[in-house]
């Protein structure tokens, strides 16, 4: 990370001269950089929410991931870390499903090349994991037991389908448990289709 007092930049990569960083920043008036902090720096969130023993407990748990086999030279390995949007939204999102329930609807709004595939394929993996917070809960079956018992990812889009699965696949510690449906046409009707889980 690469901090001042206004902005946050990091990248999971040191490559000298060629490092690339992005930012990590809260956004203000629906652009970029920080909100004004009356208390202090701008980037006093840093600290104050994202470096916090439960925040990076919940990041190493959920979110950090290390691309290739440990056979891998670590240099030719990739590691995926949240830029703080996609951090902020998965657990607005896991939060809110806890304290509402299911049956809750929700519009998220990612700009181009700003990390959706990842995003989603880290809600999906969480809202497996999604507790409720209390027995009235809607949808609770016990404080012990999930909300969800599957989540489904549906797009309409060929290549951001693509990625989702190729995200999801990858993405999963467990063999077995994530299965891909692809649509597959069976006739010129484009009204008959056939769903075809592996």
């Amino acid at each position: 990370m690469a901090v001042d007092t206004d902005e946050v930049f990091m990248t999971t990569k040191l490559a000298g001269p060629a490092t690339f960083f992005l930012p990590f920043n809260k956004g203000h008036n629906h652009g970029q950089g920080n909100p004004p902090n009356k208390n202090g720096h701008k980037t006093a969130y840093l600290w104050e929410e994202v470096f916090t023993k439960g925040s990076i407990a919940n990041i190493i748990q959920h979110f950090v991931r290390l691309d290739g086999s440990a056979k891998d030279q670590l240099n030719k390995r990739t590691l995926y870390f949240p830029r703080y949007h996609q951090l902020d939204v998965v657990r607005e999102l896991i939060d809110h499903c806890a304290k509402n329930g299911v049956g809750q609807t929700y519009l998220i709004q990612h700009s181009a090349g700003s990390g959706k595939s990842n995003s989603i394929t880290w809600a999906a993996y969480q809202l497996i994991e999604a507790y409720p917070a209390s027995a009235s809960t809607p949808g609770a079956k016990g404080l012990d037991q999930p909300l969800f018992d599957s989540v489904i990812v549906v797009t309409d889009r060929r290549l951001l389908d693509k990625q989702l699965r190729d995200n999801i696949k990858d993405f999963s510690e467990v063999k077995n448990i994530i299965a891909p449906a692809t649509c597959h046409r069976s006739c010129n009707s484009p009204q008959k289709w056939a769903l075809k889980i592996p």
